[in-house]
């Protein structure tokens, strides 16, 4: 999760905290300096200390991780502005001193751990305390621990270091609750969708073929041959239902089973899964109507064409009469325009 921001550390008022950290060390230092038995040495500690403030805090805080080359170059500068201010700074006896730039010290292991660089943070700490410590005067062969500030340093890596891990792991947490809550919803729809779809169907078959199903339950006479049309001519429609999906409209059901009483042969294929525009289905209903009252023999097949294709519908009569020409229905996708062939 690297390349990703992180609004935590985006916050709006994080350059103004970290300028006046860095501040208030330099302002008292520009006193310091006119003390200084070593002027020289102290300025440039002062001018890389500012350069690797600005570096660090100027920056637009947008919560993404700092470039590499700004990072590796205030990481110097500020290496460069402790050993030149420990240069500059006669090394003394007194227990629990600081240098000049200990808050500023502070404050560029926040700025880094905040622009999520902790490995840097790390190394300017490293860097800073090897300098410390090679400071410290041996007396009477005890080697005396005279600053003691880079404890607080260390912590504060450790602090922006396991925000930034505790900020991953309570972002995978969301993501993978906000993942288990979406497939949860997508399971409840579909299933939702699978009941309507199911009762949908149920109310279908009801409407299609619930008198004849009643008939054959309680009617115990001989079943004539017009039962048996009306049977094979209700199968038929159940057949388009299935088949013919979106376009099967009761009343495209109607007109087909009146054209099948008639002995046409009728098929309505559905290839496109999705109704289609009501321009469409209108022109379907004309279409099919008028051919179908023309039509004397032969076969009848209404095809919904796969989304995409230009045709939303085709329509096809070839009564099988060798000296007639199949008559073709082609109805435009969206906006349901006929052209005949």
């Amino acid at each position: 999760m690297s390349s990703s921001t992180r609004a935590v550390f985006a916050h709006r008022y994080m350059r103004i905290i970290l300028l006046a950290a860095f501040c208030a060390p330099f302002v008292a230092a520009v006193g310091y300096l006119r003390e200084s038995t070593r002027p020289v040495e102290f300025a440039v500690s002062m001018v890389a200390y500012a350069l690797a403030g600005a570096i660090v805090a100027l920056p637009r805080w947008d919560g993404s991780q700092f470039p590499v080359l700004p990072t590796a170059l205030a990481s110097v500068l500020f290496l460069v502005a402790a050993q030149q201010g420990y240069s500059a700074t006669p090394v003394t006896l007194q227990a629990g001193q600081t240098p000049w730039f200990h808050l500023g010290f502070i404050a560029l292991l926040f700025g880094l751990g905040m622009r999520r660089r902790p490995g840097w943070a790390f190394v300017v700490w490293l860097g800073v305390s090897v300098l410390s410590v090679s400071r410290w005067p041996v007396v009477n062969g005890v080697i005396m621990p005279i600053e003691a500030y880079h404890v607080v340093g260390i912590a504060m890596v450790l602090v922006t270091w396991m925000v930034e891990r505790q900020y991953d792991f309570f972002q995978r947490r969301r993501q993978d609750t906000q993942r288990l809550l979406a497939t949860a919803r997508s399971h409840d729809e579909a299933e939702k969708g699978m009941r309507y779809a199911s009762n949908r169907r149920v109310d279908e078959v009801r409407r299609l073929a619930g008198g004849l199903l009643e008939q054959i339950a309680k009617d115990s006479s001989e079943v004539t041959d017009y039962d048996v049309q009306q049977f094979r001519l209700t199968e038929a429609q159940l057949r388009d239902s299935i088949r013919g999906r979106s376009i099967a409209t009761p009343y495209v059901l109607e007109l087909t089973r009146a054209a099948r009483a008639r002995g046409i042969s009728v098929d309505i294929l559905d290839e496109r899964g999705s109704v289609p525009s009501p321009e469409v289905m209108e022109a379907t209903a004309q279409q099919l109507a008028a051919i179908l009252a023309a039509a004397e023999s032969g076969a009848v097949t209404v095809r919904a064409l796969p989304p995409g294709d230009p045709t939303a519908v085709f329509i096809v009569h070839d009564s099988q009469d060798p000296d007639a020409d199949p008559v073709a229905v082609e109805i435009a996708d969206g906006t349901g325009a006929v052209s005949v062939f």
